[in-house]
């Protein structure tokens, strides 16, 4: 039998997709764009998945934007509460007037932090990340049990190790029980990123191409969600 092709397994994630959409419905009370950019439903299924199966209640996202919603309409429901890290104050604005529309201002903190210049850990790319200092003051100094990282953009070529940062930097924050989330591995960068990551924190991450193109790592010992 030959091998299965890029176009089979792009198939079965499209059906993931659409099934996921299923299962995101009572999330849904509202129409939200879902552009090209931003996280599959199957990815935010795993999300949300994990929230309520290891009962996550401090939740760091880097990057908002679809997933924010839904996790902030999760958590409103079960308790918790959502940081979501943004450069762009524009999009920021627009993400806080739809929260509040929503009345999910009090769930989710949007945090506006532009990137800046940091010392980078690729030879020959110049680095930026959020500032860190906005980061610590936002956040209140409990432990973060799920870190999202979909942030900030890496879609270019020299951008594509500007996510690694965020396991450097919050791995003192982190829950005993935790899980860390990075999207987009499909891409060279980020996989290189999960490499690293895995070294230090000492957890192997899933790579889960067919939910989203995300790659999943958690301290303990974990169901299969």
């Amino acid at each position: 039998m030959p091998p299965a092709s890029e176009e089979y397994f792009r198939a079965l994630g499209d059906r993931k997709d659409m099934l996921a959409l299923l299962a995101l419905a009572p999330l849904s009370p509202s129409y939200l764009p879902w552009s090209a950019s931003a996280m599959r439903p199957s990815a935010i299924v795993a999300l949300l998945n994990d929230i309520v199966v290891y009962r996550r209640r401090r939740v760091v996202e880097l990057g908002g934007g679809i997933s924010t919603f839904y996790i902030g309409r999760l958590l409103q429901q079960r308790g918790g509460h959502l940081w979501t890290v943004e450069h762009d104050a524009d999009w920021a604005k627009l993400l806080c007037d739809e929260l509040a529309n929503e009345g999910l201002d009090a769930v989710v903190t949007v945090v506006v932090a532009v990137l800046a210049p940091i010392a980078s850990e690729w030879p020959g790319e110049d680095a930026v990340w959020y500032e860190r200092d906005t980061i610590t003051k936002a956040i209140d100094g409990e432990p973060v049990d799920l870190l999202v990282v979909d942030g900030p953009p890496a879609y270019r070529p020299e951008w594509r190790h500007r996510r690694y940062p965020a396991v450097p930097f919050f791995a003192p924050m982190l829950a005993d029980d935790y899980t860390v989330v990075l999207d987009d591995i499909n891409r060279s960068g980020e996989e290189e990123i999960l490499a690293r990551w895995e070294g230090q924190l000492g957890i192997t991450f899933e790579r889960r191409l067919l939910d989203g193109t995300i790659g999943v790592g958690r301290s303990r010992k974990s169901f299969d969600v």
